[in-house]
């Protein structure tokens, strides 16, 4: 694997000093450099004493945004544990695409980092959709149980490597999901029936809302906002993090409490990247990631309520009071997936989830 990502990188090297730039866009860029719009391989290939690490996601540029501020918490320590040496451009708002965009250009080695949604992972390596399954987190110790578990990480970690060529550093929590709609408040299944929400690109949550008896529709995140606001699409789901910071309350009326599913991020790196840095330069991208997986947790259970409160003083916000009938319909897309993620995978999470409180 190591071969071969070393004759891709080779090359887009030599195509990147052909071109005579790499990647770039407006961003947050946490240092100095002659050069701050290129990538890793371009930085070192012209010899500047100074690395400059791409890292893209999808959400809002602020700093109260829970992806940049994580983000940021993951810039500073690594210029600080490098000493200036290894510098971050962080940046938002889907500028270098949505996550599947990022993802490819990782692959490719034209982006460096992506702060992107578990459930992306999915598309590339099927048994990472078993973390897309609906209802199967009640609280977020749970989540960390799971994700935290090296005996059942390590191995979908070293199979992402092996397979795509892509390093998962570390899982961000972004909270669980909710539905926003313009339509009316859902408080049981029978209300989220017939309503036309956008979902990402991901085949497990059309299963999942399809089971709800919801239209679903899949379109880039980017495009949400323009859709509600012009009715394409009666509502969509989203975090409450997420909801607070890209203020969707302009273009929603009700956001109502389903908590179907939880949002897992995963800071990524290249594997052209990671394997152009020293074991000690390795060791300082670890450790600035597991500082900012800290901050992140810390971070969201602190602001969360806050974030609600305030969504609420815009929009109608009501509690799901009935999901016994969402979680059922949710077990048939259980099954349908089982085989494709591999039975028994799913047994070692479900196991793991029921022995957490």
């Amino acid at each position: 694997m190591k071969k071969l990502l070393s004759t891709i990188l080779s090359g887009v090297m030599m195509v990147s000093l052909l071109a005579g730039c790499g990647n770039s866009g407006s961003g947050t860029n946490t240092g100095s450099s002659t050069n701050p719009g290129a990538s890793t391989s371009n930085s070192q290939a012209a010899g500047n004493a100074t690395t400059i690490l791409q890292l893209g996601h999808v959400n809002p540029s602020t700093d109260t945004d829970n992806l940049q501020y994580t983000c940021l918490a993951f810039a500073k320590k690594l210029e600080d544990l490098s000493g200036g040496t290894i510098q971050v451009k962080i940046s938002g708002d889907s500028q270098l695409g949505t996550d599947r965009e990022m993802i490819e250009g990782m692959q490719m080695g034209t982006v460096d980092m992506v702060l992107c949604m578990n459930s992306s992972l999915g598309a590339f390596i099927s048994k990472f959709q078993v973390f897309d399954l609906p209802y199967m987190f009640e609280n977020r110790n749970q989540v960390y149980g799971v994700f935290d578990d090296n005996e059942l990480m390590g191995p979908l970690k070293e199979q992402l490597y092996n397979e795509t060529g892509i390093v998962m550093l570390g899982m961000v929590d972004n909270g669980f999901r909710n539905c926003l709609n313009n339509i009316k408040p859902i408080n049981n299944i029978d209300d989220i029936k017939g309503l036309k929400l956008r979902l990402p690109e991901n085949a497990v949550w059309s299963a999942c809302f399809t089971a709800f008896g919801a239209s679903p529709t899949t379109m880039a995140f980017s495009e949400v906002y323009t859709a509600c606001q012009q009715g394409t699409v009666d509502g969509f789901e989203l975090p409450i993090a997420s909801t607070y910071s890209g203020s969707y309350w302009e273009v929603c009326k009700y956001y109502s409490l389903t908590e179907h599913l939880f949002t897992a991020l995963d800071l990524c790196m290249s594997g052209m990247t990671w394997d152009s840095f020293t074991e000690e330069q390795q060791r300082w991208i670890q450790e600035s990631t597991d500082y900012a997986v800290a901050q992140n947790r810390d971070y969201i259970q602190q602001v969360e309520d806050g974030w609600l409160t305030e969504i609420g003083e815009h929009m109608e916000v009501n509690t799901c009071a009935d999901k016994s009938a969402l979680i059922s319909a949710a077990q048939g897309v259980y099954a349908d997936y089982a085989d494709e993620i591999g039975q028994e995978l799913l047994e070692s999470v479900m196991d793991k989830i029921t022995s957490i409180q």
